[in-house]
């Protein structure tokens, strides 16, 4: 992790950590034709350890659940008066403009990263959705499909990048908000990239 005070690290989101990584790079680059991973992945490791189908949610899951019935900027209910500094945001998440904008490694959860589930959750008892680390999905990105309901994601992507959601510590308010969409090579690892644990429900 790029945060590493001893005293607070085990407190933060994991970050620096690529998709790659939480998925593998041979039977995990498959989604959306199959769900596998690679064994050595930590969803491999985690699926062997657990019995469980454990994996990142898709791009469609993910705004599903960090809208938690609400259609604002926001799950709290409020929309964003300011694209940058906004007081709205400053209540739901970390982000550039309180706190999230130092990326000196050897900070306490005042700077960079808080303290996971510092901020209020969402309606659905979800933490951190807005800001703090921006999380990886399963999908390839390309171009948002216009009213489509729960997509899988496209079979490949533009230029190869998967999915990011959520804004990070390092964004602006726009840019953690319920609708903003990212995107990375899979291999890429940056101080703002973390991710969720998403279970599937029988």
């Amino acid at each position: 992790s790029w945060f590493r005070n001893a005293t607070y690290r085990e407190s933060r989101p994991v970050e620096e950590v690529s998709y790659s990584d939480i998925r593998g790079t041979t039977a995990g680059t498959n989604w959306p034709a199959d769900g596998n991973v690679d064994t050595n992945s930590f969803m491999g490791r985690l699926r062997m350890k657990t019995g469980q189908a454990f994996d990142l949610p898709t791009e469609a899951q993910w705004e599903y659940a960090c809208r938690a019935g609400t259609t604002n900027a926001l799950n709290s209910g409020f929309d964003l008066t300011n694209d940058y500094a906004d007081v709205h945001m400053d209540v739901v998440g970390r982000y550039y403009y309180n706190g999230g904008y130092l990326s000196m490694t050897n900070v306490n959860t005042d700077l960079g990263t808080a303290k996971v589930g510092s901020y209020p959750p969402s309606p659905w008892g979800l933490y951190d959705m807005h800001g703090n680390v921006v999380e990886w999905c399963m999908d390839w990105y390309t171009n948002a499909p216009a009213g489509a309901l729960d997509p899988p994601g496209p079979a490949l992507g533009l230029g190869a990048n998967r999915v990011l959601r959520g804004g990070g510590s390092c964004y602006t308010a726009r840019g953690c908000r319920s609708a903003n969409r990212n995107y990375a090579p899979p291999g890429v690892r940056d101080l703002n990239y973390g991710f969720r644990v998403f279970l599937p429900q029988d």
